[in-house]
């Protein structure tokens, strides 16, 4: 069995005999070759003056790819009175360290950054932004989920992710904005990332973004083996305490770093 750790930061490739999984120090009964692959400078990913991916906006994309792990991507544009409005949904890779609070200024032109400034390995480490289309279904499987992440060898088992908030969720949730409210006592936001196979889901694992005034502003690692064993996908949706009528109010984003799975 091999396993994969796909990393956002600067890794080696490294060979080991056990392997040290999900966040945790069990030892393990078989033996392993233990893989790192560094993708921290993602060299197909080309990267604009601002530090995030220059090709978030291009509506023919529908995926990108790192070291054999399939990113979803989604990019639309409307025309109105003359003018182009763009909008995007999925992932977009990151190396912006910018993680300033614009709550008295416009967020749009400020999207990118992760609330820590950086990927785990520090400074001018790249990492993953999500942004989760929050009109998406919760109730089942989307057909085509916003936010997902498969292999391109097919079937894998997944061990675990860094998460943590982006600069914009995290300030919108700490300060409030005109679209959300400050969040106190009683408010919550939860990541749900759902493994799937077979159309069916397998497992899940809850995330707390933000739980009353404690806000995650760190990078977090998940455990991901409630997932299950060799499934087809994993995707990611966001529930809120602050949601209305036409869905949550605060924003949608997440972001992303280290992510372990292993093959078969």
């Amino acid at each position: 069995m091999k396993i994969f750790n796909f990393l956002c930061n600067g890794a080696i490739l490294a060979l080991a005999l056990c392997s040290i999984t999900a966040c945790s120090d069990d030892s393990c009964d078989d033996f392993y070759d233990v893989i790192k692959i560094d993708f921290s400078t993602m060299p197909n990913i080309p990267f604009n003056e601002e530090g995030y991916w220059e090709g978030v906006y291009d509506t023919t994309t529908t995926k990108f790819t790192i070291n054999e792990i399939t990113f979803s991507h989604q990019a639309s544009a409307t025309e109105w009175e003359g003018y182009t409005y763009y909008s995007w949904y999925g992932f977009c890779p990151s190396k912006v360290t910018d993680n300033t609070d614009y709550s008295n200024s416009d967020w749009t032109s400020h999207q990118w950054g992760a609330i820590t400034g950086s990927g785990l390995s520090g400074t001018n480490d790249p990492y993953i932004l999500g942004f989760w289309n929050s009109s998406e279904r919760t109730d089942s499987i989307p057909e085509t989920p916003a936010c997902h992440i498969t292999y391109e060898g097919g079937a894998f088992t997944p061990k675990e992710i860094y998460i943590t908030n982006s600069a914009w969720g995290y300030y919108a949730m700490k300060n409030g904005s005109a679209f959300n409210k400050q969040f106190c006592e009683n408010d919550w936001c939860i990541l749900h990332i759902y493994g799937v196979k077979n159309k069916e889901i397998t497992g899940n694992v809850n995330v707390p973004l933000a739980n009353g005034s404690e806000i995650l502003n760190t990078w977090k690692c998940v455990d991901l083996t409630p997932l299950g064993n060799n499934i087809e996908m994993i995707y990611f949706q966001i529930t809120s305490s602050d949601t209305g009528s036409w869905g949550m109010n605060n924003p949608a984003f997440f972001c992303l770093d280290n992510f372990t799975i292993t093959i078969n």
